[in-house]
C-alpha cells in the first residue's frame, strides 16, 4: 500500500510541475527586452519577474506596462525598478492602475528590470497577463 500511495505522489508531483510554471514565477526570469512588445506573464506576490536590456548606444528608452484590456484597476499593484549593470536603481515606479511607465535617457550598457507586485487572479487566463512595450529612440 505504501509503494502504490509513494507512485501517486511521484505521479501527482510531476503533473503539477507544469502547472506551477504557468504562474510566471520563473517563466520570465532573465528575458530580453528590445524594442517592441514583450509578453510578461502573470505576477504574484513574492515572485518578481526580471529582464535585461542591452543598449549598444546612449537612447531614450521608455517601457510601459499594459494589461488585457479591462483588467487594469486599482487592485492591481505593480512595481518597476530598472537598474544598471552595477545594481545602482536608474527609475522606480508604482503602478497607476495596474499600469505604469518608465522614460529615461540611458548610456550604452546593460539594465535589469525588476517587476513585481500582483497582476490579479492565478492560472494563465488572458485577463490577467501582462506585457511591456518598450520604446528605444
Amino acid at each position: 500500500m505504501k509503494i502504490k500511495f509513494a507512485f501517486a505522489a511521484a505521479i501527482i508531483s510531476l503533473v503539477a510541475t507544469p502547472a506551477f510554471a504557468s504562474f510566471g514565477h520563473t517563466e520570465s526570469q532573465g528575458k530580453q527586452l528590445s524594442e517592441g512588445v514583450t509578453p510578461g506573464g502573470i505576477l504574484t506576490s513574492g515572485f518578481p519577474h526580471e529582464y535585461a536590456l542591452s543598449l549598444n548606444e546612449s537612447s531614450e528608452v521608455k517601457i510601459a506596462s499594459d494589461h488585457f484590456p479591462g483588467s487594469s484597476s486599482l487592485t492591481l499593484g505593480m512595481k518597476a525598478k530598472l537598474m544598471n549593470d552595477s545594481g545602482k536603481t536608474i527609475a522606480e515606479v508604482d503602478s497607476f492602475n495596474g499600469d505604469f511607465t518608465i522614460d529615461e535617457k540611458l548610456e550604452k550598457g546593460e539594465y535589469r528590470l525588476m517587476v513585481s507586485g500582483d497582476s490579479g487572479g492565478l492560472g494563465d487566463s488572458d485577463i490577467h497577463q501582462y506585457s511591456l512595450h518598450v520604446d528605444i529612440q
